[in-house]
């Protein structure tokens, strides 16, 4: 019996001592890795890297991986289950839109960071008859550039020639090259621009609603793991939250991952503020917005129904969650 109870005892003492000497043992247990496509470190997903940096993905028991990819790489790559989920929304929407089970779980901006510069001063309409350089056809900056530019009053498919130029480096070196009269810029091209002395046109979020950052995922990981899907939307809008009422704990993480200088972030974050939502959902003019633009640029018949690419359910809960609490 003593031998009995001494062994029992070395068992308890041991465990105790495990317990002691390596707590974290078990917490790391509990941590689910999670995999996140990047389409870029644009404006519009600083956010997500605010969360990662502050801790709120690691206070919701996840540990997420940024893969950087192009939006056409990732967003199969979030088809074929390799990502989790992935900052590109717009990307998810277009899936979307032909009828990919994808679904945007949470909006961070709700009108496009996008530019218009040219070598010269001129008005908007100025642009008639002018080679604007775009990303590529039916690409993002293409559909925002038709869309903005048939609200002032253009005729995009006949009084402007696109120019498929790149990415947006490439679309400034265009510029400056004279190879287009003006380009369609998101940051930090459209500072190199201002910096190079070039002139803004127009700012296409002053015109049009549609989607630009968020999160999106799978219809499928949704059904299989909704309790991952919600804690890594909760720890993303404490990301937006946190973002949107401290500029200066936000421009050194921009400076980080965007890498620009402070001057140049602090200019982007009081240019761009207004284009990002402030509970990460969704209203209802955008989101007919956003279905208009993705079968513009598809060329669908018919427009789908305008709730189809989102799940906004989830975003919702967590603001009920975090209704008292502060950045």
């Amino acid at each position: 019996m003593r031998r009995r109870l001494s062994s029992w005892t070395s068992v308890v003492v041991i465990s105790l001592l495990s317990a002691f000497l390596w707590p974290n043992r078990c917490v790391a247990a509990e941590i689910e890795n999670v995999k996140v496509h990047s389409p870029s470190f644009d404006i519009s997903v600083i956010p997500l890297y605010v969360a990662k940096d502050r801790g709120y993905f690691s206070e919701q028991g996840l540990e997420p991986s940024f893969i950087l990819a192009a939006d056409n790489i990732g967003i199969q790559a979030l088809i074929a289950g390799e990502f989790d989920f992935s900052a590109s929304a717009t990307g998810a929407s277009r899936a979307n839109a032909r009828n990919i089970p994808l679904k945007v779980v949470l909006v961070n901006t709700f009108k496009p960071a996008f530019w218009i510069y040219a070598r010269e001063n001129i008005s908007p309409m100025q642009l008639k008859g002018k080679k604007l350089g775009i990303s590529s056809f039916g690409g993002l900056s293409h559909a925002l550039a038709k869309l903005a530019l048939r609200e002032i009053g253009l005729d995009p498919d006949r009084e402007v020639l696109m120019i498929a130029a790149g990415t947006t480096d490439m679309r400034f070196a265009a510029l400056q090259s004279n190879a287009v009269d003006a380009a369609v810029l998101n940051a930090p091209g459209k500072f190199k621009a201002k910096q190079a002395g070039l002139k803004e046109i127009l700012f296409l979020g002053e015109h049009i609603y549609a989607l630009s950052g968020g999160v999106a995922t799978s219809t499928k990981l949704i059904q299989t793991k909704p309790d991952t899907v919600q804690r890594f939307v909760t720890g993303a809008l404490k990301g937006l939250k946190y973002f949107l009422t401290n500029r200066e704990g936000s421009i050194p993480i921009m400076v980080k991952y965007m890498k620009v200088d402070k001057g140049m972030a602090r200019e982007l974050y009081e240019t761009t503020i207004q284009t990002f939502s402030v509970d990460g959902t969704a209203g209802e003019d955008l989101m007919k917005s956003e279905v208009q633009l993705q079968a513009s640029v598809l060329g669908l018949k018919e427009v789908p129904p305008f709730d189809r690419p989102f799940d906004l359910s989830f975003v919702r809960k967590a603001n009920q969650t975090l209704i008292t609490w502060k950045p």
